[in-house]
């Protein structure tokens, strides 16, 4: 079998303050060899050996050893038949290196220790049944990480502005054709991208940052100016020639005969467009291109307000999901379930459209909402807890970024002590996932109860890190691995997770969050409790998920 693997890191815990995330730390590589592993130094273990430390504390996420060798520093390397362990001395946990984002197979043959570098005093050579590789660790940045993930984004996975994943024709491998596929989410994954990169101009003045934003943006602009229907936007286009005729989904002609455009669009897909208007808005556009924005932020809410609180479409009728209208989320039991987000969503819109446009319209929509229909109450229970099939982490991201630039805007004490009721519980909810997104939109939230002018950048970071799991977050950008394929994880039959629950898919999920190294990588509307996942590497996320939160980071002064 052949087996292509870029490289790409992990970070080992170190001791490193948020403060810091330009600073060198050791990480762990993955490299490729031909080398059969060798005899290598430390003590071999034989099963007899193996038995008492499996049944020991703390517990291996597998029992049985193929392979298995302690190092000179007292570190244990344990080759199974699911992956490569590893407890280094003293830890709380093992670390478990497993899937083809690590390795050629699962299933260890041999597991080495040999002599390493100036920055580590051994490496490790691991024969799989499908190849070797070599494990060391080599000196990076957090700066130099977040370059390469761009790099790769722009090179592959930008179609004329829009912002998505990829599918190639040889699993794992750049250098094969690839084809990036239209989304339903087209426009709310290109959102976050124009928002990441507003950060990283707003951070750092590089202007390939600002030419980039600006390209998504246009991108987002052309979803509402494509269908021909003033304030309504696009899922996702694409050139005629890619024949939609027959669907899937609502697919239509654009009236110059160019494109097909694809409609039915929900409530998703606005909440990441207002987000990345306001974002935009506020720290890069200039005087005209805010005239533009207030434009198409006062069409999208014209329509909404228009059609009483509902997203039409071309047939005349609302859109599945584009529906805030409150005898829909108030009054009719089949919508209970949306009415916090619902209510959540259509408030932080009114209050973009009022930022950027300075119209009396939204603030009275507002006002309304909130004093007739309690719509600022029902924000306080967004976060849907029971039943647990009901629990839908995709809304998650969908309410994070509506809190934001509605805590952003917001100067209303009782509004905003609301608010702030709303989006703690949901933080305190999310927070056993260490999602730096949630944690930086939290923080900053915190942060502008003080910091209370938007359009400028903090001086310095306001909070402690520990009023938002800062240490969480920089360890998660650490630990982030820069492969960023879609490989199949197994992680059900673990010894070392305790009880194991079902998600709304029916799927396994732990009660605890594995590290990001060990679960599939995934945008976050995913649920990270959930152990297993296919994929044969052809699939490439575009890497935004961990891009937007990290810019997020500097520009707040949470990663100075």
């Amino acid at each position: 079998m052949k087996f292509a693997l870029a490289w790409f890191a992990i970070a080992l815990s170190v001791s490193l303050a948020p403060a810091a995330p330009a600073d060198t730390y050791l990480a762990w590589t993955v490299e490729p060899t031909t080398a059969k592993a060798p005899e290598g130094q430390g003590t071999r273990l034989a099963a007899s050996d193996w038995q008492p430390l499996a049944a020991a504390e703390p517990l291996a996420p597998y029992a049985e050893m193929t392979s298995g060798v302690r190092a000179a520093d007292g570190s244990l390397w344990i080759g199974t038949p699911r992956g490569l362990m590893y407890l280094a001395a003293g830890a709380p946990r093992w670390r478990l290196f497993h899937s083809r984002c690590w390795l050629p197979d699962d299933r260890i043959e041999r597991v080495s220790v040999v002599a390493g570098s100036a920055t580590m005093p051994w490496d490790l050579y691991v024969q799989t049944a499908q190849g070797a590789v070599r494990l060391a660790q080599r000196p990076t940045s957090l700066a130099d990480k977040m370059a390469r993930y761009l790099e790769q984004l722009r090179k592959h996975h930008v179609r004329e502005g829009l912002i998505t994943e990829i599918v190639l024709s040889e699993p794992g491998n750049l250098a094969s054709s690839a084809v990036q596929p239209d989304n339903d989410n087209d426009g709310l994954w290109t959102s976050l991208y124009v928002a990441a990169e507003s950060y990283r101009f707003a951070t750092t003045g590089d202007p390939d940052a600002r030419r980039n934003a600006q390209q998504s943006l246009a991108a987002l602009m052309r979803l509402e100016s494509i269908t021909g229907i003033p304030g309504f936007a696009a899922r996702s286009f694409v050139p005629i020639s890619i024949d939609k005729s027959h669907g899937p989904g609502e697919w239509h002609r654009s009236a110059d005969g160019h494109y097909w455009w694809k409609g039915d669009t929900s409530s998703d897909e606005l909440d990441g467009h207002y987000y990345a208007y306001a974002i935009y808005h506020d720290l890069v556009a200039d005087a005209q291109e805010r005239q533009q924005i207030a434009g198409v932020v006062g069409r999208i809410t014209d329509h909404i307000l228009d059609h009483g609180y509902y997203y039409v479409g071309p047939p005349g009728k609302p859109t599945t999901w584009g529906v805030w209208a409150p005898e829909k989320l108030n009054r009719d039991l089949e919508w209970i379930g949306d009415r916090g987000l619902n209510s959540l969503e259509i408030l932080s819109h009114l209050k973009v459209a009022e930022h950027v446009t300075g119209k009396a319209r939204y603030t009275d929509a507002a006002r309304e909402l909130a004093e007739k229909h309690a719509y600022d109450i029902n924000t306080v229970e967004q976060k849907v807890i029971w039943p647990p099939e009901a629990v839908n982490h995709s809304d998650d991201e969908l309410a994070f970024i509506s809190y934001h630039p509605l805590l952003m805007y917001e100067r209303d004490e009782r509004l905003r002590h609301i608010y702030m009721t709303s989006l703690r519980r949901s933080w305190q909810i999310e927070r056993p996932e260490e999602s730096p997104l949630f944690n930086y939109i939290y923080a900053a939230a915190r942060q502008a109860n003080r910091w209370t002018d938007p359009l400028k950048r903090p001086d310095k970071a306001i909070l402690e890190p520990a009023a938002y799991d800062g240490e969480a977050c920089l360890r998660w950008f650490q630990e982030i691995p820069e492969n960023l394929f879609n490989w199949s994880v197994e992680n059900s039959q673990r010894r070392d997770l305790g009880n194991v629950a079902r998600n709304r898919f029916d799927e396994p999920r732990s009660l605890q969050v594995l590290p990001i190294s060990e679960r599939r990588l995934m945008r976050w509307n995913g649920d990270p409790y959930s152990l297993d996942s296919g994929g044969d590497g052809r699939v490439r996320e575009d890497g935004t998920f961990i891009l937007l939160p990290y810019w997020m980071g500097r520009y707040h002064r949470f990663l100075e």
